[in-house]
């Protein structure tokens, strides 16, 4: 863990840490599930909390590096507030070190004086007030986690004038945090289910039991969760692990759960060729007829490959493409408007 120097800061990003315990002159953080033990002056994993005089500050409270109004289909989320916009929100450092990171510009660049640019909860949700957003969306890298603070503010904000709250996460929160986050008003979550072990902790840097445990946690506590698995070469492109992925969501989610299988593309340090769409084919198919109702294809751009259809009559209901969708045959409350089957998706 690195030293750092916070003397050049803009102070407004700087934030006590909302999750953290003493332990004998040394600091554990308790904001991801790698429960950093912070010597002074020392930074986590994430690059993103220092211990400062024996207690935790966070470097990434409303330090933003980037902010877009997003379809909400590009979470990827299908089965939440279709047809909606969400202004999307990152900041800069991750906990997770994935050698393949598609958003490895920001999630590889930890906090720095120079990149700083500070927005308030209260700036947020007017931006996405004033860009008529339906909702707000914690993404990019992995802000979902490392924003908690700021997060959580913006959660109470956006709730009090009528917008959703979601986040794109790869999981790895410990509990108190995620428990801080629906307390908040956390409405929707799609989590990241990288692949099987021993490959998720080798390449990419954590355990895969903490975001198991953290997606049923959610599922219980009424968060509408949706999941996605980059198919990556050498990390989840294998069959047997789609399976037992597949057997976990039918276990523990039930066959609603929407599953996201996305193409992955070279980025980073990997430069393998980007996922054959036979693949992804395959595993879908495969993975379907284990019973599993709603997989998608996702970074492909290919016409069907994202419809929700009706698994019981097979009616067209939602056709989605390029982050465009139409609603063809779903009712207002989340059925087939043929055969009546309740596909569990949320219009608000």
């Amino acid at each position: 863990m690195d030293e750092i120097h916070i003397d050049r800061f803009d102070p407004r990003v700087i934030h006590e840490g909302a999750l953290q315990r003493g332990e004998d002159g040394v600091v554990r953080c308790l904001t991801c599930s790698h429960r950093c033990l912070l010597h002074d002056g020392k930074v986590g994993v994430c690059g993103t909390r220092v211990n400062i005089n024996g207690s935790v500050k966070t470097l990434a409270y409303g330090n933003v590096s980037s902010i877009n109004n997003n379809p909400i289909e590009k979470k990827p989320f299908f089965h939440f507030a279709p047809g909606t916009m969400a202004l999307t929100v990152g900041s800069w450092g991750c906990n997770a070190s994935c050698l393949f990171c598609q958003n490895f510009d920001i999630s590889k660049q930890k906090p720095a004086p120079e990149l700083t640019r500070f927005v308030s909860p209260e700036q947020f949700v007017k931006i996405a007030q004033n860009r008529e957003s339906r909702g707000v969306s914690i993404s990019f890298s992995e802000a979902a986690t490392l924003m908690l603070e700021w997060n959580l503010e913006v959660f109470r904000l956006a709730k009090k004038r009528g917008l959703y709250n979601t986040i794109v996460t790869n999981g790895y929160m410990t509990t108190e945090a995620l428990d801080l986050m629906i307390d908040g008003g956390l409405d929707a979550a799609n989590v990241d289910l990288k692949g099987c072990e021993p490959q998720v902790r080798r390449i990419c840097g954590i355990a895969l039991q903490p975001v198991l445990d953290n997606t049923t946690h959610m599922i219980e506590r009424g968060v509408h969760v949706e999941l996605t698995t980059l198919v990556v070469p050498g990390l989840s492109d294998d069959l047997q692990c789609l399976e037992t992925l597949a057997r976990w969501i039918l276990e523990s989610a039930g066959p609603k759960m929407p599953w996201h299988l996305n193409r992955y593309y070279p980025a980073y340090r990997y430069t393998e060729p980007e996922t054959p769409l036979a693949l992804l084919k395959h595993a879908r198919d495969v993975v379907k007829k284990m019973g599993l109702q709603f997989v998608y294809i996702g970074n492909v751009g290919n016409k069907g490959l994202e419809d929700t259809v009706c698994p019981n009559c097979g009616t067209l209901c939602y056709e989605r493409l390029r982050l465009s969708s139409k609603n063809v045959a779903t009712t207002a409350d989340g059925k087939c408007g043929k055969c009546g089957y309740d596909l569990e998706i949320r219009f608000g």
